[in-house]
């Protein structure tokens, strides 16, 4: 064999290798056949950078810590030392965030090349984003949740390349338990306001106006799985105690309030209509049983087209508490006017209250034959006591076409006050026109209304979270509705009906997010 066969038959090898790895990458470890975490020398050839880290950043840029941080393997060498974040230049607005990873081995070099796209040039993110080997080449690509042109949510990814990552996307087809669980929660979503550290519409079609002071704490709005800060970008549902904990959304009582949009002149119709909602669920904490509270209410003003679900009256009377028996006669003049104005004590016909009240008993003709009973003096209670209500209160879910009410149920104690609720109101058949419809509370069926109603009323104006759209109708002399004053947390429309594993599936999120226990 001469040669030039010899040469010839090299440059076929060489040829058909860098076709195979084109074609099936995964089949060759780049650079190295050895496992970088199990060798000394090569983990020390590419340290993690000390220069861009948590909380510490190149200059000029600032981190997002709201999106998935930690330290990934984008290089494929097989040890997870390069560190990934979602960053933007200082001063700017989120259109121009952008992931990148710091490589390790790169010290003191660019922390910004290894990125994707910006947003504003096409870059697809969300808060459920994170990272692994999707597409089976051993290295680390981003992924995230979003909406598609279809409407649909998938998990996308960006392939991590030799240089940075790829401007396409490709669907994760086996993504993480988390992940996939998300996923299921969107099935069928309208709204899903979250209320952990934002006041987003996660689905994308309601937006906000904001009455009062009404915030969410945005401190420490992501912690961080032990999986990524130790190294690895493998997520489980397993991380109950670094699950970021949340208040949710409080509202004062006062002044506060949330009316939602999802046009210009903040009504429904356009992207969301009520006739095709077919369920709701959230989470609510009473902080005070304000008088005839509403949670949410959707209409056209006090009795038209309304969807509501708030509480009667300030919570149920007690013996205890709002509902004393008078304890002694004395509390009969509590309601006597002074004399001689309005009506007045009977005369005393009875002998024997003759002789307790008058002089009859020991003088006759009797001096002072008074005829009326004693006078006690009234009790005043103090002004600045406040009437107080009970310690439970009943929910009240009505749906109104025009000015009808078609549609009252009613779930008594169903609010604990000063403890989270969990409530989920569904249809239960398939029956367009007059479906069953159930309320659930803290995964319970507490009701059930075997033909229950739909809103029938595409467009509303008025739509509000913690404000009745009785309160601007009522005169100051009515029994006056009043804000509500407690918190929520993880507000969700369905255009499906929400089955008991899903409930279920949503109380644990929740439980997770707001400290509770199991």
């Amino acid at each position: 064999m001469t040669w030039d066969t010899l040469i010839l038959v090299g440059v076929i090898l060489i040829s058909l290798t860098l076709l195979t790895d084109i074609i099936f990458p995964s089949c060759f470890q780049e650079g190295f056949t050895i496992n970088a975490s199990d060798n000394p020398f090569l983990s020390a050839y590419f340290p993690r950078r000390g220069d861009v880290s948590f909380n510490t950043e190149e200059a000029g840029y600032i981190q997002d810590k709201r999106h998935v941080m930690g330290y990934a393997d984008v290089q494929g060498l097989g040890v997870n030392h390069d560190f990934c974040r979602m960053i933007k230049p200082k001063g700017a607005d989120d259109s121009k965030q952008f992931f990148a990873c710091a490589l390790g081995g790169t010290e003191n070099l660019a922390s910004t090349k290894f990125q994707t796209l910006t947003i504003e040039n096409g870059f697809l993110t969300s808060r459920d984003d994170y990272m692994r080997d999707a597409s089976n080449d051993t290295k680390s690509d981003y992924c995230a949740v979003v909406k598609m042109p279809s409407g649909a949510w998938e998990p996308q990814c960006y392939k991590a390349l030799p240089t940075s990552f790829d401007t396409r996307t490709f669907l994760d087809t086996n993504p993480p338990d988390d992940i996939s669980e998300i996923l299921y929660f969107y099935e069928g979503i309208l709204f899903w306001f979250r209320f952990i550290d934002d006041m987003k519409d996660y689905a994308g079609n309601l937006t906000t106006y904001i009455s009062g002071d009404l915030t969410i704490d945005e401190a420490d709005v992501k912690v961080l799985p032990s999986q990524l800060l130790d190294g690895s970008v493998t997520r489980t549902t397993n991380l109950d105690e670094r699950v970021q904990v949340t208040k949710g959304l409080v509202m004062n009582g006062t002044n506060e309030f949330l009316r939602l949009g999802d046009s210009p002149d903040m009504s429904f119709g356009k992207k969301i209509s009520l006739t095709t909602m077919r369920a709701m669920s959230f989470w609510v904490y009473f902080e005070e049983f304000t008088n005839n509270a509403h949670i949410l209410d959707f209409g056209n003003g006090a009795g038209i087209d309304n969807i509501f679900v708030g509480i009667m009256g300030r919570g149920d009377e007690t013996m205890e508490k709002g509902s004393d028996i008078r304890k002694d006669a004395s509390d009969l003049n509590d309601v006597l006017p002074d004399n001689p104005c309005g009506a007045q004590c009977p005369p005393v016909m009875s002998p024997m209250q003759l002789m307790l009240t008058t002089s009859a008993n020991v003088e006759c003709p009797p001096k002072d034959f008074g005829v009326l009973p004693r006078r006690f003096p009234p009790k005043k209670k103090p002004t600045s006591e406040k009437q107080e209500g009970g310690q439970t209160a009943t929910l009240i879910y009505e749906i109104w076409n025009g000015k009808l009410r078609m549609q009252h149920m009613v779930v008594q104690r169903a609010f604990k006050l000063k403890e989270w609720t969990h409530v989920c109101i569904t249809t239960a058949s398939g029956d367009a026109v007059r479906p069953a419809v159930e309320i659930w509370i803290n995964g319970e069926k507490a009701t059930e209304n075997p033909s229950g109603h739909l809103p029938q009323t595409s467009l509303t104006t008025n739509n509000y979270l913690g404000k009745s759209n009785w309160q601007r109708d009522s005169s100051q002399y009515e029994n006056r509705p009043e804000l509500f004053k407690g918190s929520l947390f993880d507000l969700r429309g369905y255009k499906q009906a929400v089955n008991k594993h899903k409930i279920e599936k949503t109380i644990r999120w929740g439980k997770l997010r707001l400290g509770l226990s199991k």
